[in-house]
């Protein structure tokens, strides 16, 4: 799983349990929930700021 990051105040979120757990304020969201809050801006992917870059 790539890195994730909680929108409300930055903190990378880190694997713990069955789910991922912020490291600033200790958010925590079960694995199989984290496409819904990504879908809902809860979290986001780092690697999706800026502009898209492929090379095949």
């Amino acid at each position: 799983m790539s890195n994730l990051i909680h929108k409300t105040d930055g903190g990378f979120m880190k694997k713990q349990d069955k789910g991922v757990k912020c490291q600033q304020c200790g958010y925590f969201i079960k694995q199989n929930k984290i496409t819904s809050a990504y879908l809902n801006g809860k979290i986001s992917l780092p690697f999706i700021t800026g502009p898209a870059k492929m090379t095949m």
